[in-house]
């Protein structure tokens, strides 16, 4: 499912921007030029991480360092309340009439003004910021957006973990600005600018099937992905969609989404043939496309503002995150391996997030083992190199890495819940606890790791402990992206318990107001009702969540189950045995979830 924040937004404040001639200026002073057929080429770069799926640089906050997803598609830069609230901010309202739109939804938002923001170096005063949004995974507390990212023209190297912010100076109007290219194709477009721009959007005109849909490049996105309108226009059929679930964005609000073929891709020259991408039924009407992540981890690509104009390379293997699957390895980053020296370890570092981001596994372990050796004190290495190893299924080797990043550096939270939740896994209870009774003491009330350690404690059954999680967590995160998912699993945990039934129900109930089209949250209330012995409304919630999607052995067994209770013994029946086609092992896991299975009640 794919669940992951969009984060652009629009109908902006006019941006505070009297700190973009300073930071222009120190970066012209003391950053060496890149030469290019007369036009000299100043540049900062801004080291990227890919975690996640997410691009993350790091900003300095009032002596704070702060995570930061790298943010092309949204229009300002902005922090979360909770963030707002750990680093004691002053939060202030917008202006009446401001009103900021994300991918789903309204964002409710504010405004905040940091003293001192470090950024590479560079001390910025009274930057402001807005305050809102959905909280983001992979540790990020922030967002860095278009007023960092456009005070100058902007290449993004992500294959290789970087962007640079770049200052043209000289004959730079014709130039070719894909300075590093040397003798491989340059695929080159126009910007599509219009009346309607804000602060440094970054459009291109794209053909899906031949016809010409609008893109937005937004780095915030992890894939690309196309609203349902210009998905159907492209001749793509309804009955040809896949349907995964719902996604969100920055504001309120769920949308539907499919993955669809899309059979032609065109982008400046570049054709792409059987694509598969996600399809979302927003209703974005200025760009109807996003070109996420997948895109630019595939391309290395130079924004020029001056000229209006896009170029790219590309880095080789499948562009689009749908596609990356069962792909072809050892081709995918053929392109982009030869920029970084072997004695680089946080480049190789970066450049081995990036192709595990795209599931290369073994070039990212290949580059992570070399920065490991290169500087054993690096925890962060070690981290990267534990998520690599986990996703290839050696928890073992993930934990000593784990192990040896947290006696490196003891306060590094997300590691350590990392450790808790493969300990877990691995049926190490105590040690998930010790972990977890660790960050209790550490991390403040609104931390957002609270949410995913009570998740850990739910699959301890330890309930009292997983509530107080929520129960911290929920306060300053009522607009969260997470939130109705956080509540569904509060009430799962519940019903599953047989304890505090009222509050359950009304977690359920508020889940599904907040997504009524997630079949998972009307399954939690059909059990709910279930274990509350309220036949009829169980049987309704299990039909509502077979109604969104019909292969859901949980909500088939909850309906057999209930069928049965009210006397359609056979109508019971035919779903018991539905769930069990579907998976086999359905009673063992529906008994040591703490519910009574067929066979012991109704056999």
């Amino acid at each position: 499912m794919s669940d992951e924040p969009r984060t652009d937004a629009h109908r902006a404040p006019t941006p505070r921007r009297r700190w973009h001639g300073r930071l222009v200026t120190a970066v012209a002073a003391l950053l060496p030029g890149l030469a290019s057929a007369g036009c000299d080429l100043s540049s900062f770069d801004i080291p990227v991480r890919i975690v996640e799926s997410r691009p993350v640089a790091m900003l300095n906050l009032n002596g704070t360092d702060v995570p930061m997803l790298l943010d092309s598609g949204a229009f300002f830069s902005m922090l979360p309340e909770s963030t707002v609230t750990q680093l004691n901010l002053k939060r202030r309202s917008l202006p009446d009439h401001i009103r900021i739109e994300g991918y789903a939804g309204r964002i409710d938002a504010g405004m905040t003004r940091v003293e001192k923001v470090k950024f590479g170096g560079i001390e910025l005063k009274n930057v402001e910021f807005i305050v809102g949004g959905n909280e983001i995974n992979a540790g990020i507390k922030g967002v860095m957006g278009r007023n960092f990212l456009s005070i100058g023209d902007t290449e993004f190297d992500l294959a290789h973990g970087v962007v640079r912010l770049v200052f043209p100076k000289g004959d730079c109007a014709k130039a070719d600005m894909a300075y590093w290219a040397g003798g491989a194709p340059v695929i080159e477009a126009p910007l599509d600018v219009s009346f309607r721009d804000d602060v440094g959007k970054v459009r291109v005109a794209v053909r899906l099937n031949g016809h010409k849909v609008r893109a937005l490049l937004d780095t915030g996105a992890p894939s690309s992905a196309v609203n349902l309108l210009a998905a159907r226009r492209a001749g793509v059929e309804m009955g040809d969609l896949k349907p995964i679930g719902t996604t969100g964005g920055a504001g309120e609000g769920r949308v539907r989404a499919w993955i669809g073929t899309i059979a032609s891709f065109e982008l400046g020259g570049e054709t792409i043939a059987n694509n598969r991408l996600e399809v979302d039924d927003t209703e974005q009407i200025d760009e109807p496309m996003l070109i996420g992540l997948d895109y630019f981890l595939s391309h290395r690509i130079y924004v020029s503002r001056l000229q209006r104009k896009f170029y790219a390379t590309y880095n080789g293997g499948p562009v689009f995150a749908q596609t990356w699957e069962g792909a072809d390895a050892n081709a995918r980053h053929a392109a982009a391996l030869e920029a970084v020296a072997d004695n680089d370890a946080d480049g190789l570092a970066r450049r081995g997030a990036a192709a595990a981001a795209r599931r290369d596994y073994k070039r990212a372990l290949a580059d992570l083992d070399r920065a490991c050796e290169l500087a054993p004190q690096t925890p962060a290495h070690f981290v990267a190199r534990a998520h690599v190893l986990a996703a290839m299924h050696e928890r073992a080797r993930a934990l000593k890495d784990l192990d040896e990043a947290l006696r490196l550096n003891p306060a590094l939270h997300e590691a350590r819940w990392d450790r808790a939740e493969l300990r877990a896994s691995l049926d190490d209870g105590d040690g998930a606890q010790q972990d977890l009774k660790a960050l209790d003491a550490a991390l403040p009330p609104s931390a957002h790791l609270r949410s995913k350690m009570a998740w850990v404690y739910a699959q301890l059954d330890l309930a009292p402990q997983a509530l107080q999680q929520w129960a911290l967590w929920l306060p300053s995160h009522r607009n969260d992206a997470a939130t109705a998912n956080v509540l569904n699993e509060r009430c799962w945990m519940r019903a599953r318990l047989g304890i505090e039934l009222p509050e359950a129900l009304e977690d359920c109930r508020q889940a599904v107001r907040m997504d009524r089209d997630n079949p998972a949250f009307q399954g939690s209330l059909g059990w709910l009702y279930w274990r509350m012995n309220d036949m009829p409304k169980a049987l309704k919630a299990f039909n509502d969540a077979l109604a969104l999607r019909q292969d859901l052995p949980w909500s088939l067994y909850g309906r057999g189950l209930c069928q049965r209770r009210l006397g359609n013994a056979q109508a019971g029946d035919r779903d018991l045995e539905a769930a069990r086609r579907q998976w086999p092992r359905v009673d063992e896991i529906v008994r040591r979830a703490g519910f009574p299975v067929a066979v012991d009640k109704e056999g």
